[in-house]
């Protein structure tokens, strides 16, 4: 008893450098296993984020939690305007991410050195488009770098909403970096709900079937140890319930796909579409 109280009250004593330590693992951690998932997981969404992106992406944009990177070979170049903004929370996936922006052509790739102190020596060319690293979310305060450069045509995020600590504060955040009439452009896992019933199989997940409700209690007594071990992500989100429920979107369009095959697309259905900004 001694040992543990001794042990609490040290950790208590450096909470904020433990914390950190144990951010780094586990941003370390996910990276590695990351780099071995995505390309499964860009095959699943793939075959609909690409119509998506070509079709609705253009202008400035600010992209939310864009990991490895692999999307951007999928934007509409000729539609994009001179700067990318790419908020991107692990750093231990920034080497990729840069590499995959060249790859997709920019001309140049910044880090902001505020929330990326070491990475003056990898700033390279002085072309547009600039694709900007951010090491940050959208979670309370805004990072200086995206405040500064808004407002955006076009605010995208992929498999990301999911693992924000508070789902409507980004999206608040998202919903006021936009211009009047900006797109936010999505495509994300979220809980199986009655309302969500737009489905490619409906003959097994119409709203309200069984296995809707089974699959959702699923996901929500997974959630708590699931989002330990893969990057804060949670199989109960309601991303497009809650895009609903807000003010200030002059029109929200979303698709739902509740494919039948793996555990995965079991555990993760997926909504993919548009939110517009109001004008004034």
């Amino acid at each position: 008893m001694i040992l543990l109280c001794w042990g609490i009250g040290l950790y208590r004593e450096y909470q904020e450098t433990a914390d950190l330590r144990i951010k780094q693992v586990q941003d370390w951690a996910f990276a590695k296993i990351w780099t071995h998932a995505s390309g499964f997981s860009a095959e699943r969404v793939d075959p609909y984020r690409g119509p998506l992106w070509s079709e609705q992406i253009r202008g400035n944009v600010l992209e939310l939690g864009p990991g490895l990177g692999e999307a951007l070979l999928q934007l509409p170049r000729k539609q994009l305007g001179t700067r990318y903004v790419a908020l991107e929370p692990n750093p231990y996936l920034h080497a990729a991410l840069a590499e995959n922006a060249k790859r997709a052509e920019f001309a140049s790739v910044h880090y902001d050195l505020l929330t990326c102190p070491n990475a003056a020596a990898f700033n390279t060319g002085g072309g547009e488009p600039v694709l900007s690293i951010v090491n940050g979310t959208l979670d309370g305060m805004v990072p200086q770098y995206v405040a500064d450069h808004a407002p955006y045509d076009t605010v995208v995020s992929s498999l990301v909403l999911c693992s924000v600590d508070n789902l409507q504060d980004t999206l608040d955040s998202i919903l006021e970096l936009l211009v009047p009439g900006g797109r936010f452009v999505f495509i994300e896992h979220v809980r199986h709900t009655d309302e969500m019933d737009l489905s490619v199989d409906a003959s097994v997940y119409a709203s309200g079937a069984f296995n809707v409700k089974v699959w959702g209690w699923i996901q929500e007594l997974l959630t708590p140890t699931w989002s330990l071990v893969s990057g804060n992500c949670h199989l109960n989100r309601r991303t497009a319930q809650a895009l609903d429920g807000m003010k200030g979107w002059s029109s929200v369009r979303y698709s739902t796909l509740r494919l039948s095959g793996s555990m995965v697309d079991k555990l993760g259905p997926l909504v993919y579409g548009v939110a517009t900004k109001a004008l004034p």
